[in-house]
């Protein structure tokens, strides 16, 4: 009996032993760190990154509103909580900006978007009464509802898609920290939620990329900080961990963590605080990958996931056009903020933007539905190569059609 009820135990007894030296390993101060840190921000507004430069051949001014007008965000019907896309929204949100109105009530405007991710009325209004709030909150903690596999549709698709993509979405559209956030347990500020990706990032998390965003844009320059599990963060640790990561690490074929370290490196052009030498690593590593970008160009223009393997992926022609939306948008849209040193020619940037013209002008209804989200990187990739806000271009290009006049017929 004693010998079974030992042969019974040893695995769970194993099991446990070596859960306690990952804990030790990987979070060696894990449950006698600090508890949850509320910062004392220096910064109320996150840092702008604008664009730099206006290149015509990109893109038109009448061809940028040709594709806006089918990139609109997506309609919510009256009372249809179905149609309703939380991750949609946010990507129309970063594309439109807050100002934008479309004059139609089952278009959402840019402030009912906005406030869709920062007052749980409005989003109640339109997701319905029926669903979990999109924030929940414990005790000093505030975090985001997660998109999760298998579970009721209408839930996961009013979640958020990606670990910390609202917040660096509030830092983009130039939300300030003391911005209020209304939640069913009571009032907050933005900054309550930056307060709680602060505390709980850490150097093996999951899509990292928007934390890291988000502490770009908001929490830099400050430089270091301990998290919830006693983890020392470092902004050399943060940078480390985009460049070794392989290439096609993390969503959207790794170009997010492009993304991330051009938001920092540009937000240091304006603290410049970082250390020279990570300054230089993140330059080199940005204009190794345009090189790799400008030497695996694919003839009609456009980029695959095989990006990484340089002059090999010039003549991939199996991606899937989804795929050559995606990363040829996410592509255009890092390199249009990076600095400008990183790419010495316009001409991969003037082919991709116009095999893009060309794609969105002749993708079907279903497709550009079905695409919404990337093709938002993408057009909003071209607008920035413009030096063009996205809703002003639509609306400027509006004023100027001249209505159709009456025919002959029609007149007599």
């Amino acid at each position: 009996m004693v010998a079974r009820l030992s042969r019974l135990l040893t695995f769970p007894l194993i099991l446990v032993a070596m859960l306690g030296v990952y804990r030790f390993l990987f979070f060696p101060n894990w449950g006698i760190g600090d508890a949850p840190r509320e910062f004392d921000w220096s910064r109320n507004e996150p840092w702008l990154i604008e664009p730099q430069q206006d290149i015509p051949e990109v893109a038109t001014d009448q061809q940028l509103a040709k594709v806006l007008d089918r990139i609109k965000p997506p309609r919510i019907g009256s009372g249809n909580v179905d149609s309703v896309n939380t991750n949609n929204l946010l990507h129309a949100l970063r594309l439109w900006g807050t100002e934008a109105d479309f004059g139609d009530p089952e278009l959402p405007s840019g402030a009912i978007m906005k406030s869709y991710f920062l007052d749980n009325t409005q989003f109640n209004r339109l997701a319905g009464n029926d669903l979990p709030s999109l924030y929940w909150v414990s005790g000093q903690n505030i975090w985001v509802r997660a998109w999760e596999e298998g579970r009721d549709a209408r839930y996961t698709t009013t979640s958020s898609y990606h670990l910390n993509d609202i917040l660096a979405t509030l830092a983009e559209t130039g939300t300030p920290l003391d911005t209020p956030l209304k939640l069913q347990e009571g009032h907050f500020k933005v900054g309550d939620l930056l307060n709680s990706s602060m505390n709980d990032f850490h150097l093996r998390q999951f899509e990292s990329e928007w934390s890291a965003i988000s502490y770009a844009r908001y929490a830099f320059p400050v430089m270091k900080w301990k998290n919830t599990y006693g983890e020392k963060i470092t902004v050399e640790k943060i940078v480390d961990n985009l460049i070794n990561a392989p290439p096609l690490n993390g969503p959207c074929r790794g170009t997010h963590r492009l993304e991330a370290l051009v938001v920092l490196y540009r937000a240091d052009q304006q603290a410049k605080q970082l250390k020279t030498a990570v300054r230089t690593r993140i330059l080199r590593y940005l204009k190794n990958v345009s090189n790799l970008l400008v030497a695996g160009q694919t003839a009609a223009g456009y980029w695959t996931a095989r990006w990484p393997e340089g002059i090999g992926a010039r003549d991939d022609n199996k991606a899937s056009l989804r795929e050559r939306i995606l990363v040829t948008g996410h592509h255009l849209e890092w390199l249009a903020l990076a600095p400008k040193e990183i790419l010495t020619t316009r001409e991969p940037i003037v082919r991709a933007g116009q095999w893009m013209v060309r794609t969105i002008d002749e993708l079907d209804e279903q497709s550009l539905v079905d695409t919404y989200g990337p093709l938002t990187h993408a057009v909003r990739a071209l607008c920035l190569w413009r030096s063009r806000d996205p809703y002003q271009i639509w609306k400027s290009e509006r004023l100027f059609e001249t209505p159709a006049g009456p025919t002959e017929s029609e007149g007599t």
